[in-house]
C-alpha cells in the first residue's frame, strides 16, 4: 500500500485538505467547515477525521498544516489565533497523537507562499513576496531562496504595518494598519459607508439587494459607479503604498497577490503598479513584477503539502 502525504489549510470558516503521493501528485481533496466556536479539541478532532478520510487507509508519511495565527514552530503550538479564538494550543502534538503520524505546522499565509513557490506563480523565483489580501492582510517573504520566519516565527505580519496613525482602529491595538485600510473587510466597511452617503448610487442599489462585501464594491466600481470607484481607488492606493514599502525594503523580483481581493485582477494590479512606480527607486521598480496568484484559494493546501513532503520547509 502506497504511503501518502497530507496537506491541510486550516481557516477560520472552512478547512481544505488534500492527499498526495510522495512526489506531490494530488490524489484526493476535501473541504469541511471549521467548528472553531466549539473549541480547539473539536477542531483538532475534526482535523484528525479529515486527515484519516483523505488517507483512505494508506500509511501517512507526514502532515503539513497551515494555521492562521502566531506559532511556536519548535513546540508545534499555536500561541495565538484571533480567527480561531485560540491561545497556547499544542496543535501539532495533539493532532499527531490522534493520527499516529508527524505533523508540521506553519502560518497559513507562509504556507500559501510555499504553495505559490512550489506550484504557482513563483515557481523558480527565489526572491518574492506573497500577500494574501482578504479578511486581513498577511504575507510570506522569500529572499535568497529562504522563507523568512523570524526569531519568534512571526515575520511577515505586514497587515499590521502602520500607514496612517490617525486611521481606523485595528484589532492589534494600533490605528491605520494596512489591513484596516486595504483588506476586503476594510473595503466592505468603506463601501457600506459610501452606499449610505450616496443613496442614488449603484453601490447603494446593489447593497439593498444583498449583503455588501468587497466583491460587490469592485463590481460597482467596474460598472462606473463613482462612490464605489472612490472606495476602490483609496483602498488600492493604500495597498500599493504598503507594497511599495516592501519592495523598497526587500527588493523582490516578484510580488504575488492572493486572497479574495486578488480576484478583482487589474482593478488591483494597475493601482499597485502605479504606487510602486511612484514610491520606489528605479532599480527596485524595474525588477519588481506584480501578479495575482495562480492558485487562488488552493495555495494554502499546496504549501501544506510541500511542508509535509519536505518534513518542515
Amino acid at each position: 500500500m502506497k504511503t501518502v502525504i497530507i496537506g491541510i489549510d486550516l481557516g477560520g470558516t472552512n478547512t481544505q485538505g488534500a492527499a498526495a503521493t510522495l512526489d506531490g501528485v494530488i490524489i484526493r481533496q476535501s473541504k469541511i467547515a471549521t467548528r472553531a466556536r466549539l473549541g480547539s479539541d473539536t477542531v483538532i478532532e475534526d482535523l484528525a477525521k479529515l486527515i484519516l478520510d483523505l488517507a483512505k487507509g494508506q500509511p501517512i508519511k507526514a502532515v503539513g498544516l497551515g494555521v492562521p495565527g502566531l506559532l511556536d514552530l519548535n513546540a508545534g503550538n499555536c500561541r495565538f489565533s484571533c480567527n480561531l479564538g485560540w491561545q497556547d494550543v499544542p496543535i501539532a502534538g495533539d493532532l499527531s497523537r490522534r493520527i499516529d503520524a508527524p505533523v508540521y505546522i506553519d502560518n497559513d499565509v507562509r504556507a500559501a507562499a510555499l504553495g505559490e513557490w512550489s506550484r504557482g506563480r513563483a515557481q523558480g523565483c527565489n526572491d518574492f513576496i506573497y500577500l494574501s489580501v482578504g479578511t486581513g492582510i498577511g504575507s510570506g517573504i522569500v529572499i535568497d531562496g529562504r522563507l523568512l520566519r523570524g526569531p519568534g516565527w512571526s515575520a511577515g505580519e505586514v497587515g499590521h504595518m502602520v500607514l496612517d496613525p490617525l486611521g481606523p482602529a485595528c484589532a492589534c491595538g494600533n490605528r491605520g494598519c494596512l489591513e484596516t485600510l486595504a483588506s476586503a473587510t476594510a473595503i466592505a466597511r468603506e463601501g457600506r459607508a459610501a452606499a449610505a452617503a450616496n443613496p442614488s448610487s449603484l453601490l447603494n442599489e446593489l447593497a439593498a439587494e444583498q449583503d455588501l462585501d468587497s466583491a460587490l464594491v469592485f463590481r460597482a466600481a467596474a460598472r462606473g459607479d463613482a462612490a464605489a470607484g472612490q472606495v476602490v481607488d483609496t483602498a488600492m492606493a493604500w495597498l500599493g503604498q504598503g507594497i511599495a514599502n516592501l519592495v523598497t525594503i526587500f527588493n523582490p523580483s516578484l510580488v504575488v497577490i492572493g486572497g479574495g481581493v486578488s480576484l478583482a485582477g487589474e482593478q488591483v494590479l494597475a493601482p499597485v503598479r502605479a504606487q510602486i512606480a511612484r514610491y520606489t527607486m528605479p532599480v527596485q521598480r524595474e525588477m519588481a513584477q506584480v501578479a495575482v496568484s495562480a492558485l487562488a484559494d488552493r495555495a494554502g493546501v499546496a504549501g501544506a503539502l510541500e511542508l509535509a513532503r519536505r518534513e518542515r520547509f
